[in-house]
């Protein structure tokens, strides 16, 4: 049976179980089997996941840090690259992106962003060699009045997704704009600036005069792409009415409706936050012009057509095994 060191597992979802003696068990979305995470580089230790396939580690025993290669053959030096140790990290639930292939000459910056009761982010460089650290930084994008069926409510501006396009880092700032942060490397702190996009356009379910949707920022090939999750009612989160895929045309500041993304499939949701990546199709076994949801309450896999916008299949990951101890996340291969 395969493990987690090797590509045919991939892409999954990793149910954890908090560490101690009891590993993780994958769930394989080609083919819907549970499998033992035999990779001690998972085991009990902390894991954020990236949208470029790699996944950061901590070892609360050596406060080690490290990027984790799932696809490479465990004794490959493209396995694991070393990070500055870091001895309280952030929660688990934070978001984790890179802004690049930290194998590269250069290497990367890593950024983690805590969760939504912080406005804090932790970002360091991946190949700087001795003496580099994790910066910590706190940061201040203002807020917004948003309308409630009690009244106007100000509600302060936080990072709930992060993808970085060409070594910069974007996120939802606004209807009308993205966040852009730059970490130039002479700069004491990153860099926060804002870029016109008008907003993604949505289609209420029948009969509805409102709508709710999860977005996730995904970059595809160096272009910036937004895939839409419109949900039955407002306070239904885990249904599907339909999903929308759109580029983010930056020259044309809007938003361009994609009915084709070719032999690929964007995989989004689970339990890191707003985490939204992408595997070619075919080669991993899964359905192309995709997009596979993982629902945050119920823990079901909606898998849908693109083009349509229509669920075409809902699976149940969790269902056969002890329940994980936190909401299981993607482990994805990377795009070498």
């Amino acid at each position: 049976m395969a493990t987690s060191s090797t590509p045919s597992s991939l892409p999954c979802l990793v149910l954890d179980y908090g560490g101690g003696d009891q590993r993780a068990t994958l769930f394989g979305v080609s083919d819907g089997v549970h499998r033992p995470c035999d990779a001690d580089e998972l085991h009990g230790k902390r894991a954020w996941p990236t949208s470029h396939g790699w996944v950061l580690t901590w070892d609360p025993a050596t406060a080690a840090m490290s990027l984790w290669n799932a696809r490479a053959p465990p004794d490959a030096a493209a396995a694991a690259v070393a990070l500055p140790p870091l001895a309280h990290p952030p929660p688990v639930e934070s978001l984790c992106a890179l802004s690049g292939n930290p194998t590269v000459a250069g290497g990367c910056t890593v950024v983690l962003v805590e969760p939504p009761q912080s406005t804090v982010l932790w970002y360091c460089h991946a190949g700087a060699g001795e003496g580099s650290t994790w910066s910590r930084h706190e940061y201040d994008l203002g807020g917004t009045s948003i309308r409630v069926p009690g009244g106007p409510c100000w509600c302060k501006r936080i990072i709930s997704d992060l993808a970085s396009r060409h070594g910069r880092f974007y996120y939802f700032h606004s209807a009308t704009e993205y966040g852009v942060i730059d970490f130039p490397p002479a700069a004491s702190s990153p860099a926060f600036s804002t870029v016109p996009m008008r907003k993604v356009p949505m289609r209420y379910p029948a009969g509805q005069f409102m709508a709710i949707a999860s977005m996730y920022t995904v970059e595809i090939d160096g272009e910036l792409y937004t895939a839409s999750v419109v949900h039955r009612g407002c306070h239904d989160v885990n249904s599907v009415d339909h999903v929308g895929v759109y580029r983010m045309d930056f020259a044309r500041k809007k938003p361009v409706r994609v009915k084709s993304l070719g032999d690929r499939a964007i995989l989004a949701g689970g339990g890191s936050g707003s985490f939204g990546g992408w595997c070619l199709a075919t080669e991993f076994g899964l359905r192309p012009n995709t997009l596979y949801w993982m629902s945050p309450g119920d823990k079901r896999l909606h898998v849908c057509d693109v083009g349509t916008g229509a669920v075409v299949e809902v699976r149940e990951p969790c269902n056969g095994v002890a329940e994980p101890s936190r909401q299981p996340f993607w482990m994805i291969p990377d795009h070498s």
